[in-house]
């Protein structure tokens, strides 16, 4: 395999990459989403923050998810057992 054909639209290495990187961004949004209303649920005060309050803790929540995300892609990858 090559870059060029890694990086072919039509090319079923592309294809995959591609299918991998939206369930990885899909994960993340998820994760984002569910934390964000969990957060809320158990924490009112959160919509009295300071400014800066909710930038930390968006920038927070955010940096998190993306580790949990890809730590998660990353044992599923390594551990699946094809049927």
């Amino acid at each position: 395999m090559d870059w060029d054909e890694l990086l072919n639209p039509l090319s079923p290495y592309y294809q995959d990459a591609m299918c991998e990187q939206q369930r990885l961004v899909n994960l993340q949004d998820g994760l984002i989403t569910a934390t964000k209303r969990l957060i809320s649920s158990i924490y009112p005060q959160i919509y009295h923050l300071e400014s800066a309050g909710y930038t930390e803790l968006d920038t927070t929540i955010i940096a998190e998810c993306v580790k949990l995300s890809c730590k998660l892609n990353e044992i599923i990858a390594k551990y699946y057992v094809e049927e």
